[in-house]
């Protein structure tokens, strides 16, 4: 009684942070299929981006009618890394922009193309480039400052995103067949050849999880050619029924993996697979995943929660570290309008 006590108070207090953010301008034409929120984002194959050259994508022919909703294949499912010069950028403001920053790629032959990286505000939560759109944008903002106005630099780029084709609206850059990299995924300033590749590690070869329980584990990746610590994303295969996952990636290269047991989740021992990837490079890593039925009676497990609030992705993923080494793990992670725009809630199991 105890334990379901303190879950229902815990989760009060979530919902009562859960405060929405400030709304912004944001788009509307294929606006699902820009952000990753249709019915067909699923079918991105995000796991292997393909390498492709400017002039590869606007030779591709598009659809006659460009559907609202729905993803033109194979090329809307498809990822694409692309090497170009960045010759302009903007943030589409106003009373007809939608927030996105607007990049212009230029090739060695003088073909250009649209890349758009949408802000993380008008992407919903649900879409499974939520995480990448965010991070890039935090790493273009270390790099320039867009405003309404386009910039004009020129600097060697690597750009990762998914391939998309646009309405023509007299968009500055626009490749012959409106063919965009939307949303972008990641993108790397003056790559060398080796850039991207990475190795990355698991806090903990195992998890015991007890089946309507929650458990976490830190993954931490490094650079293995070039300097830059790449912008990873994660896949987890091999969980059993009623196990779900949800990766919370940080800017430095660390991530936690957050694992929770339904109550009627299989049990047993499972070997989970986690894969990172980034700019056409992945790895992966097992981790054994031991799930049992909740113990009952005297000797059962009691819970006691703890709430943090964190100034940014960074400092939950920081905090996250420090109490798991006190025995706090993550339950669900939450942002806020205010400062700090944070919130995450802990548990740790306790005896009285």
């Amino acid at each position: 009684m105890r334990r379901i006590l303190f879950t229902a108070l815990g989760l009060s207090i979530i919902a009562c942070c859960a405060v929405p953010i400030v709304a912004q301008r944001c788009g509307k034409e294929r606006w699902s299929v820009k952000t990753g929120t249709d019915p067909g984002a699923a079918s991105v194959d995000l796991m292997h981006p393909q390498t492709a050259r400017i002039a590869d994508l606007i030779s591709i022919s598009p659809p006659s009618t460009l559907p609202a909703n729905s993803r033109f294949a194979p090329t809307e499912n498809t990822v694409f890394m692309v090497d170009a010069t960045l010759t302009d950028f903007k943030v589409e403001s106003g009373s007809t922009g939608d927030s996105d920053y607007h990049l212009v790629l230029q090739d060695d032959l003088g073909n250009t193309m649209v890349a758009e990286i949408p802000s993380p505000g008008c992407v919903g939560g649900s879409s499974p480039f939520a995480g990448q759109i965010a991070s890039v944008r935090a790493k273009f903002d270390a790099q320039f400052t867009a405003t309404s106005s386009f910039h004009t630099v020129n600097v060697p780029v690597r750009v990762t995103g998914v391939g998309f084709f646009d309405f023509f609206h007299n968009q500055h850059g626009a490749a012959p067949n409106i063919i965009e990299l939307h949303p972008v995924l990641d993108i790397t300033f003056n790559p060398g050849p080796s850039d991207g590749d990475f190795s990355f590690s698991l806090s903990s070869g195992s998890v015991h999880l007890h089946a309507g329980s929650s458990s976490s584990v830190s993954l931490t990746a490094s650079a293995t050619g070039g300097s830059n610590i790449p912008t990873l994303a994660f896949a987890v295969t091999g969980l059993p029924s009623g196990v779900s996952s949800k990766v919370t990636t940080g800017t430095s290269g660390e991530a936690i993996l957050a694992l929770s047991a339904a109550p009627t989740a299989a049990t047993g021992a499972f070997p989970v697979t986690v894969t990172g990837f980034s700019n056409g490079h992945s790895h992966s890593q097992t981790l054994a995943l031991n799930v049992s039925h909740l113990p009952s009676g005297p000797d059962a497990e009691q819970w006691e929660y703890k709430l943090i609030s964190a100034a940014s992705e960074q400092d939950v993923i920081d905090q996250a570290n420090q109490l798991g080494i006190q025995g706090w793990e993550l339950v669900s992670v939450v942002r806020v309008s205010g400062s700090p725009a944070w919130r995450a809630f802990f548990k740790r199991a306790t005896k009285d």
